[in-house]
């Protein structure tokens, strides 16, 4: 960890050289005071000049403005500014139920995966997740899974360690979806070789992940003998214990019924999420009408976009990634003269109504569970000893 600023300070020096690069081509002051701040910000974080929390801010804040940057550097803001006005927001109500559905069958989902270590009531587990869904928006690193884990342990009194592995087998599920909708949207129509790229890697990840816990859970025994074999009694001991918590958390993978109802209530979740994406994009005029493969490959293109660190809330990485979906989308189709203005547009209205309602929900839950920053502390504290 003493080294982290090395990797921080070398993310940072190509975040400065790439906006030396656009201040080359177009002698704007904005990039020129980016290339200072950033370069400068570089140099101190690989002498370690910087303390770490500011290295943070600095490179998460870098990694946002260069892949905003991609969106909105050669839009004409006037027509940008037209698309926004013209927007049928009307559109976003029906995007917006969508959402909540998506949320109601992600919380069935959940308690499902919880039911091996008891029968959590419905609305613990909603306020559970939107709390966790919060966190992850405005705390960095997704410390809200651990945020998460700690508040429902807390409130129904289970294992933390046990409720984080159940967050981990829905993260698995979660990528087996997203891959597979990207795998037949490829299938169905859509041709890039930057998708099949990041499919291949996201499947090699997951499946991975997958056969990992399926190894764990069924040959648990190896872990302990490994444990008792090379480790001080006072040190397995603990470890075992953590262990037990965690497996906990993963019985559902050996009880064919719970995990079928699981797999129903994961169809169902990701479902009403391209639906959402549809209504959203309803409110804006590309030219052509929204092909299906456009919320479809949109489900991915985010899901893959929020998996690289940036600014919390993922500002920058969600615009690039709708827009990458609607270019690769109505590529072919007659589209609208501010196709690009209204694509950067899209792009900000898709992220706000998305993750808005959330964050208010988590906001108000956090408020009903009677939290305070001390809480989210030791979320994070849980964070840094998982």
């Amino acid at each position: 960890m003493k080294r982290a600023h090395l990797g921080r300070g070398l993310v940072l020096l190509i975040v400065a050289g790439f906006f030396t690069f656009r201040y080359i081509q177009s002698a704007s002051l904005a990039y020129l005071i980016f290339l200072i701040l950033f370069g400068g910000l570089a140099v101190l974080t690989l002498i370690d000049r910087v303390p770490a929390n500011w290295q943070n801010i600095g490179l998460n804040l870098g990694i946002s403005l260069l892949f905003l940057d991609f969106v909105f550097a050669d839009i004409e803001w006037s027509r940008f500014s037209q698309a926004l006005a013209n927007a049928n927001y009307w559109m976003l109500v029906p995007s917006t139920v969508a959402l909540m559905i998506h949320l109601y069958f992600r919380t069935l989902r959940w308690q499902w995966l919880l039911k091996p270590m008891g029968e959590v009531p419905f609305w613990p587990a909603f306020r559970g997740l939107v709390i966790g869904i919060m966190g992850n928006t405005v705390l960095p690193a997704r410390a809200g899974e651990f945020l998460r884990a700690y508040v429902l342990g807390r409130s129904m009194g289970l294992s933390k360690t046990g409720v984080f592995a159940t967050l981990v087998v829905e993260r698995i599920f979660d990528g087996v979806t997203v891959l597979l909708v990207l795998l037949a949207v490829i299938i169905l129509g859509v041709r890039n070789e930057d998708l099949q790229r990041a499919g291949m890697l996201g499947a090699v990840f997951y499946v991975g992940a997958m056969v990992g816990v399926i190894v764990f859970v069924t040959q648990r025994h190896w872990a302990d003998w490994f444990i008792n074999k090379f480790l001080p009694r006072n040190l397995a001991a603990p470890i075992l214990g953590i262990l037990d918590g965690f497996t906990s958390g993963l019985a559902v993978l050996k009880n064919p019924s719970q995990l079928t109802m699981v797999v129903l209530w994961n169809v169902l979740t990701w479902v009403f999420i391209p639906i959402s994406f549809w209504f959203a994009l309803l409110a804006f005029d590309f030219g052509s009408p929204v092909p299906w493969t456009a919320p479809v490959l949109m489900l991915p293109a985010l899901a893959l976009a929020f998996t690289v660190p940036g600014a919390p809330g993922g500002v920058g990485l969600a615009q690039l990634a709708v827009k990458l979906t609607l270019t690769t989308t109505f590529a072919g189709l007659v589209t609208a003269p501010d196709f690009e203005e209204t694509v950067a547009a899209a792009s900000i209205i898709i992220h706000v109504s998305q993750l808005g309602p959330e964050v208010i929900l988590g906001a108000f839950s956090f408020m009903i569970e009677g939290l305070s920053t001390s809480d989210i502390q030791a979320g994070r504290q849980m964070a840094s000893t998982e």
